[in-house]
């Protein structure tokens, strides 16, 4: 029986449909500016050590530098505290479309009519300058999608944070899909670029007085290449538009490919399909989960959420971008933001590289690691065709790539062993034009290195 893949963004009810937000002098007095005085958390000098100094971990920072003992270091890590300081990363997301009909009355005259409709997501903090009121947020794009309105894109996207994000109490949607009474709560973004072909936005907001005034916080991505199937994990996110929630799961597959289209056109084309890889996670994924976060124990972002299985009788079959692709998306997406000088990246918004060679597998085995307590799944691949530039006469037909490092000049900007044949195609995300791709491939039972240097005709634009 084929697969119902939904995506999870959820369409926001009207109003009518639903019912017929180190202590600093204590008071304006106490300051030179005037201005109340505010506590400082925790967590606002974690990021502000992060932000001058460096990556260091919570917990390393907690006992480090304020000498927190292993019991206090217990509390405010154990996975209560990780969950709950990860709701403070997360956003809710309002997109607003308006939708153009033109009608002929029988007198030839032509009138338009527009209509319009609210939808719900999610999407999750990965920078934040909090004095400036700054920040960028990933999400789906097609939480920000919808190709059959008048925009494509919205024009109207409004970020919530926990607690400041209850339908009829921080924001109403009325019958005609107005969204009001928000006003101290909402944080409108703009979309710095989205990806069809992806399924991932980057959004900011700037100079907000919400996220001045608030707790919020950043939340990174996950430094381990590599998924452990059983890991726990959970899910925040605007869940059927009801405020941000929590759901907890495991990872139960590490790497599969789904089928699913963002197009909301009738009569779509096997074109308008797209094959995207994800992870699988039992984790609860409901409508308007879309574009939040998953995490690990430790909360770090192990990838964004966008689909889920709606097969009858499909229980707990959610999907998950994973976190290493969607950092170099983001990449992608934030420098084409910049070469465009502060315009909207459209869906087709930048240019992957290519090396232009057809692999096949030929092997597949799988092993239990005692060391590490996981069961890998390893293939063998072998280069089958070369297809042009810049492999050919570089790379041969028959090489077994056993590993990939893109570089720039000596630095290495990403690196992955080979061991599954989605590899290749990931890391090659990574590749910017003068950089240099180096595989260490087997040739005739020896090892050796073969570099490639991509240059301005090795891309191909993606939707």
């Amino acid at each position: 029986m084929k697969k119902l893949i939904a995506v999870t963004a959820g369409l926001t009810l009207s109003l009518a449909m639903l019912f017929s937000g180190c202590e600093t002098a204590k008071n304006g007095r106490d300051g030179r500016d005037g201005k109340d005085g505010q506590d400082v958390t925790i967590e606002q000098i974690y990021d502000k050590y992060v932000q001058e100094y460096g990556e260091i971990s919570y917990a390393d920072f907690l006992k480090e530098y304020l000498n927190y003992t292993n019991d206090e270091l217990d509390g405010v890590t154990g996975l209560q505290a990780v969950m709950n300081r990860s709701l403070m990363s997360g956003v809710s997301i309002l997109t607003r479309f308006a939708y153009t009909e033109q009608h002929r009355n029988s007198l030839g005259f032509i009138s338009k009519h527009t209509e319009y409709k609210v939808f719900n997501g999610s999407g999750v903090i990965i920078h934040l300058d909090k004095e400036a009121g700054d920040a960028y947020i990933v999400t789906n794009c097609h939480v920000v999608y919808d190709d059959t309105s008048d925009t494509v894109f919205s024009d109207d996207v409004r970020l919530y944070l926990y607690g400041q994000d209850e339908s009829g109490v921080n924001f109403v949607v009325d019958s005609a899909y107005s969204i009001t009474g928000d006003e101290n709560y909402r944080m409108p973004a703009t979309i710095l670029g989205a990806s069809v072909e992806y399924d991932i936005a980057l959004l900011k907001v700037t100079n907000s007085d919400v996220l001045k005034r608030s707790s919020a916080v950043q939340a990174g991505f996950t430094a381990d290449a590599d998924v452990n199937v059983g890991e726990s994990v959970f899910a925040v996110g605007n869940a059927s538009g009801e405020g941000m929630s929590v759901s907890s799961g495991v990872i139960s597959k590490d790497s599969e490919f789904i089928e699913l289209t963002l197009s909301d056109k009738n009569n779509l084309l096997e074109s308008d399909y797209n094959r995207y890889r994800v992870m699988r996670t039992t984790a609860p994924i409901n409508h308007g989960n879309s574009g939040g976060a998953l995490y690990n124990s430790k909360g770090e972002i192990m990838g964004i959420v966008n689909a889920k299985d709606d097969g009858e009788g499909v229980d707990n079959m959610g999907y998950v971008l994973p976190a290493n692709n969607v950092k170099r998306i983001v990449g992608l997406l934030y420098n084409g933001y910049v070469n465009n000088g502060g315009e909207m990246v459209s869906s087709g918004g930048f240019k992957k590289a290519l090396i232009n060679i057809q692999t096949v597998v030929t092997d597949t085995y799988s092993e239990y690691d005692a060391l590490t307590g996981r069961a890998n799944i390893i293939e063998t691949i072998r280069v089958d065709k070369i297809l042009g530039a810049p492999s050919s006469g570089k790379l041969r037909e028959g090489d077994y790539l056993k590993e990939i490092k893109i570089k720039n000049g000596d630095s290495v900007k990403d690196s992955i062993k080979v061991t599954r044949r989605y590899h290749i195609s990931d890391i090659m995300l990574s590749a910017a034009e003068g950089d240099t791709v180096v595989f260490t491939v087997e040739r005739g039972g020896e090892e050796t290195e073969v570099s490639i240097n991509i240059g301005k005709g090795n891309f191909v634009q993606v939707k």
